[in-house]
């Protein structure tokens, strides 16, 4: 049987609530949406939370509320999805492309500094496969300099740095409830907001320029960024069983790493110990990734390669983004990282048959390398 590398797993709760919402006759933004809003702030501890299309729009409406546009720069780490980079020049402003750490793949702070210019006015930390960026260095950066903080929790739900919600920091927070999130609602984003008057600002941006539907008088000019209740009956039944679903991940990624700790060649990610992780998917460093992937493919296991570099994506010119310092982390991260199957209905046998099929893989491959560094050995003592 094949395994796949992620799918969602939807419960009687959810179909419970999209038939409850089917049976109200209400198909748009409406009563599910407001107690997917409410749950969500209530969670996050927030002012409040604005429902949106996707993590991508999120991003972006949170970038043009707070002024960014054309002329502007923003920080942007290079290793993340696309969508961080696509966000920024959707605005019309350019994203500074800027290294992370190598020991949690989060922004490096070192590197963001010495990218920043006099047309700077963003910072935004990727809190990237489900670990919190420090945010404490994010902030004082920010301070030091001005700038703005959109944070990109995409991946972020039931992540904390320290005792606070990822998303709670920063001027606007976004968080994604893609397909493959922690929670879902399909497609779907949010922004996460601490102040009254620029979440009145997002609901403008987002309804059209209104604050309320049913009415033809427009104040500002805005756009229609809303979702539906279908969607959001699936995030609230997912959200009622956020704890169970964030153990579970925890779980499945805790059972690969105990048994591939001592696999030939298989180097494992460390928590950055800043708070909770709720692990995006359970990840790996190897000499090989994409060998290796291929033959876990052949036998019916599917991966997923790491990030590929923002700053080498065909899309991404100097016409439309910056490069000051080359990203050598983000490079070195791509060229070695893997991520495995991750499903929440990932069985004990499956983890088991992954990590046998990945020790056959790279005990060939650790063979191999020794036998030609020992050849190498003797041909050098041979000819000294």
């Amino acid at each position: 049987m094949r395994i796949e590398e992620y799918t969602p797993e939807l419960q009687k709760a959810e179909v419970f609530k999209v038939l409850e919402t089917l049976q109200d006759n209400w198909l748009t933004e409406g009563k599910k949406t407001q107690e997917l809003e409410a749950t969500l702030a209530e969670y996050f501890n927030c002012e409040r939370v604005v429902m949106l299309p996707n993590g991508t729009l999120a991003l972006f409406a949170a970038l043009k509320v707070l002024g960014i546009g054309p002329g502007d720069e923003v920080l942007v780490p290079d290793f993340t999805f696309f969508g961080s980079a696509s966000a920024v020049i959707l605005t019309g402003a350019k994203p500074v492309f800027v290294d992370v750490d190598e020991y949690d793949f989060n922004i490096s702070v070192e590197s963001a500094e010495g990218s920043i210019s006099s047309r700077t006015k963003a910072v935004m930390p990727v809190h990237v496969y489900g670990q919190s960026c420090d945010m404490l260095s994010v902030a004082k950066l920010a301070q030091r300099y001005g700038l703005l903080i959109v944070e990109d929790a995409a991946q972020g739900m039931g992540v904390t740095f320290d005792d606070r919600h990822v998303g709670t920091f920063g001027d606007i927070g976004c968080i994604s409830f893609f397909a493959d999130k922690t929670i879902t609602t399909g497609e779907g984003g949010a922004l996460i907001l601490n102040d009254a008057e620029l979440a009145k600002e997002c609901i403008y941006f987002k309804n059209q320029g209104r604050l309320n539907r049913g009415k033809f008088v427009h104040e500002r000019v805005g756009y229609n960024f809303r979702i539906t209740d279908l969607q959001a009956a699936i995030g609230v039944g997912q959200l009622a069983r956020l704890g169970e679903v964030i153990k579970r991940k925890q779980v499945i990624r805790s059972a690969y790493y105990r048994r591939l700790r001592e696999c030939p060649g298989v180097k494992i990610p460390i928590d950055n110990g800043f708070g909770n992780v709720v692990p995006f998917r359970a990840n790996i460093l190897v000499d090989d990734p994409e060998g290796l992937s291929a033959y876990l493919r052949e036998r019916d296991i599917a991966t997923r390669r790491f990030f590929y570099p923002l700053h080498l994506q065909p899309s991404l010119t100097p016409e439309n983004c910056v490069v000051r310092s080359k990203p050598i982390i983000s490079i070195r991260l791509f060229e070695s990282g893997l991520m495995l199957p991750s499903g929440l209905n990932l069985t004990e046998h499956q983890i088991s048959r992954v990590c046998r099929t990945i020790e056959e893989f790279q005990t060939t491959v650790h063979d191999t390398v020794a036998a030609a560094t020992e050849r190498r050995e003797v041909y050098d003592e041979s000819t000294s």
